[in-house]
């Protein structure tokens, strides 16, 4: 880890450019805590905690999914879940150039893209095969999405970013932790591992929905994200 650490340390150095050193005025607590108001930022948090429990209900749960319900080896957990790491890191590329002009009719595709996803995982979970596939996609889709959300949100704080940008890691535990819980009241409830990806499906159709009447709000007010005029340090 520390080696990867120093690694991509030096990948930032390379390959990010160099802006200047800025800073924009300070907020202040009021607001920081108006910004929350505005509907794009509340409402990218919900699609933030849909994106969650569609990812982190059958992920807490995937090896006894994958042993059970797959019926694979629990030797070929470990590399099942390797690649589905590396489509989350080509995911978080595709979703940062996505994250564009067009922002948001690509987030809503890629939503409803996640729900399909999830869909084919319950319908491919007892063929090794199709269930490996769907995991790679469905990971990632899934960093593309939550790329796309983050941006979302910074564009629409950026001038009060402080509270709205901690308040991002922090739904994203908040979602993890209620993910989880709801796999267990699933499973509890005599429901099959298979079954989660569903809660995963009705989650996805939450976000689309979500986003879609978040861009028609924001199309007919006109409203503009906050240029922020920064200034030298």
């Amino acid at each position: 880890m520390t080696g990867l650490g120093l690694l991509a340390t030096a990948a930032v150095a390379a390959l990010v450019p160099a802006t200047g050193a800025l800073l924009a005025p300070p907020a202040g607590l009021r607001r920081e805590i108006g910004v929350l108001g505005r509907q794009q930022v509340w409402t990218s948090l919900i699609v933030m905690l849909m994106l969650m429990l569609g990812q982190f209900v059958p992920y807490t749960y995937i090896t006894p999914m994958l042993t059970e319900v797959t019926g694979l080896a629990a030797s070929y957990v470990p590399w099942v879940l390797l690649a589905s790491g590396i489509g989350a890191t080509a995911g978080v590329f595709v979703g940062g150039r996505l994250a564009g002009p067009h922002l948001m009719p690509a987030l809503i595709a890629m939503l409803a893209l996640q729900g399909l996803v999830l869909a084919a995982m319950y319908a491919t979970s007892p063929y090794p095969l199709p269930m490996v596939a769907v995991i790679v996609l469905w990971g990632g889709v899934n960093f593309s999405i939550g790329t796309a959300v983050q941006t979302r949100i910074l564009k629409w704080t950026a001038d009060a970013p402080n509270l709205a940008s901690s308040l991002i890691p922090a739904g994203f535990n908040v979602g993890i932790a209620l993910a989880a819980f709801v796999g267990a009241t699933m499973l509890n409830a005599g429901l099959s591992y298979r079954s989660l990806p569903l809660i995963g499906v009705v989650a996805m159709a939450v976000a689309t929905a979500t986003a879609c009447l978040s861009l028609a709000a924001e199309r007919r007010s006109g409203a503009r994200p906050p240029i922020v005029t920064a200034t030298s340090t």
